[in-house]
């Protein structure tokens, strides 16, 4: 890994948990990263990526963060021109796996990042407001979908429910019970440690992944997670993001008012089972 800020190198770091987070859920590379959003009291926060699964099924990841809106496209105009910059002068995996080795290669990816920002600040302001004002049109795929939810402590799933099991292409052929809780605790377990480590290693709360479904470029996946006391609810829906997030924010809100939520997790998951309610209802509130 390559980083022009050493400063962000534990935020970058996520990026590659999450990688295996995907792969572990679609182990085809049919799913790309798009953009992750961190947030703490004092600085939000969004990588904005270049997913590129090559022919032999290395996963090559061009990065950049800052506060960018959810819905800018110039972003990734931006993120884009960067990446032909570098690609200009290393057009191969290996080589651009050996460029940190030249010194004049940090040299380089400056001058690169200089001139982008200067060429897309007033852009990407401009377009910033367009979105604040509602004067951008902003298309969405309109097949909502509730695919997971889940409650877990320190990484050990209290609750949880998969929806959709179609959807992973890893358990089509082999949707039974069993197969089914085990996908889903493996599912549970890997959103805790991407959780964990943005908050030990980076010191920020992770909110947002951002995914394409590149079988159809128009299907998002967006995985949420909310934080309650010492409890992660988290969250993996497709679809319209603003529905989505709405529903999300909507179901924190209300099981943040659990007072089993407000004490610690003893390891009994017996008092927890009325959570299932909530869980019960999510399809109504996103897929009608």
């Amino acid at each position: 890994m390559y980083c022009s800020n050493e400063e962000k190198d534990t935020l970058f770091e996520t990026i590659i948990f999450i990688e295996k987070l995907i792969h572990s859920i679609n182990p085809n590379n049919i799913w790309s990263i798009n953009s992750i959003y961190f947030q703490n009291e004092n600085e939000k926060e969004r990588i904005v990526l270049k997913h590129i699964i090559t022919e032999k099924g290395e996963n090559l990841f061009y990065a950049i963060c800052g506060k960018f809106n959810v819905h800018s496209e110039e972003t990734y105009n931006m993120l884009q021109d960067f990446y032909n910059k570098v690609e200009s002068t290393y057009s191969s995996i290996d080589s651009l796996r050996k460029a940190p080795e030249n010194p004049m290669f940090g040299d380089m990816i400056d001058l690169a990042t200089d001139f982008i920002k200067s060429k897309y600040d007033s852009i990407v302001k401009n377009e910033e407001l367009k979105i604040q004002i509602g004067n951008i049109d902003l298309s969405f795929d309109e097949d909502n979908k509730i695919l997971y939810c889940g409650i877990s402590s320190q990484g050990l799933p209290i609750i949880s429910r998969l929806y959709h099991v179609n959807f992973f292409n890893n358990l089509k052929s082999h949707a039974n019970e069993e197969n089914i809780e085990i996908f889903s605790s493996k599912l549970s377990a890997k959103l805790a440690t991407i959780a964990m480590n943005s908050l030990i290693r980076a010191n920020t709360n992770i909110k947002e992944i951002h995914i394409t479904d590149l079988r159809d470029q128009t299907r998002k996946i967006v995985i949420l997670f909310g934080y309650i006391k010492n409890f992660s609810l988290d969250f993996v829906a497709s679809g319209d993001f603003e529905l989505v997030h709405g529903a999300f924010k909507k179901l924190l809100d209300k099981i943040s008012n659990e007072k089993i939520l407000q004490k610690e997790f003893s390891g009994d998951l017996r008092p927890y089972k009325k959570l299932n309610k909530y869980l019960d209802n999510l399809v109504k509130e996103i897929e009608n």
